[in-house]
């Protein structure tokens, strides 16, 4: 008997988004949500894959050339679709990190982003710690180490973004990589964003959220949500009392969550043989 029990975080949008020498870039914000995905040989077929877990394990399969996969899957996610949270990335690379162990392989990050953005472009949130990486080709740029595991209050502007079919107009990006992540450069990359997927609003509800003590407000650049970032000793329910004045306020947005920053990268929380 074998069960592979595999998570993988997603995001709140991206912290920054940019190019550097005409490479695309991506810092990622890995949240405390997840996509869990189980394979096991102790049942059969396939269950919560969309369309791309399924071009995912058919590309797994071919890149250890194996032509059978005779374990039951099943993939479970706390994010929502087409928002900017990452779901498919995190779905990607949870069916191909398990596949790959369930067939006895290992398969690294880089490897796993190669065949995510072969797909489309993918979110670095299965490296580990927060990356910079460019997510058309999955390639690592950098690793940032020491980032304070901020609290975010995420908020939802409604619909939702095809990452397939968005427009990427590679001229109005930011063109700095950071050495540091700072929450200036994280509220500017949001607001230089506007240009490309506008959200109604954002520099005045960036303003009242600062006035509440906030310390910045991250985009989602291909995606519908924000999220407000409030230092890690900020007391959890006086956020969440925050963000109900801030929804109150501002119409044109929903809260949806209250989460933290975590260490990007691949969980395997369970291997039973």
């Amino acid at each position: 008997m074998r069960n592979i029990l595999v998570k993988v975080p997603g995001s709140c949008g991206e912290f920054v988004q940019g190019m550097l020498n005409n490479e695309p870039f991506l810092i990622t914000c890995p949240v405390n949500l997840f996509t869990t995905v189980l394979v096991s040989d102790k049942f059969s077929g396939h269950f919560g894959l969309g369309w791309k877990s399924k071009i995912m394990l058919e590309r797994t399969l071919k890149y250890f050339e194996c032509n059978e996969f005779n374990f039951g899957i099943k993939l479970e996610t706390d994010l929502p679709r087409g928002k900017g949270m990452a779901s498919s990335s995190a779905d990607l690379a949870a069916i191909c990190k398990a596949a790959a162990l369930a067939l006895n392989f290992d398969i690294t990050a880089q490897e796993i982003a190669k065949l995510a953005a072969s797909i489309e472009p993918t979110d670095g949130i299965f490296y580990d710690e927060i990356v910079a990486m460019n997510p058309v080709t999955g390639k690592l740029l950098k690793t940032f180490q020491d980032v304070p595991k901020y609290k975010i209050a995420v908020f939802d502007f409604g619909s939702e973004v095809n990452t397939l079919e968005f427009e990427r107009r590679s001229n109005l990006y930011l063109n700095e990589l950071p050495q540091h992540l700072n929450m200036n450069l994280v509220t500017k990359s949001a607001i230089a964003n506007q240009k490309i997927l506008y959200k109604n609003g954002l520099e005045k509800i960036i303003k009242t959220a600062k006035n509440f003590g906030a310390l910045g407000v991250n985009a989602a650049h291909t995606g519908t949500v924000i999220g407000i970032i409030f230092n890690e000793d900020f007391e959890s329910k006086k956020i969440e009392e925050i963000a109900l004045i801030m929804a109150k306020k501002f119409s044109q947005i929903k809260f949806m969550t209250l989460t933290k920053v975590v260490s990007g990268g691949i969980k395997i929380s369970e291997v039973l043989s």
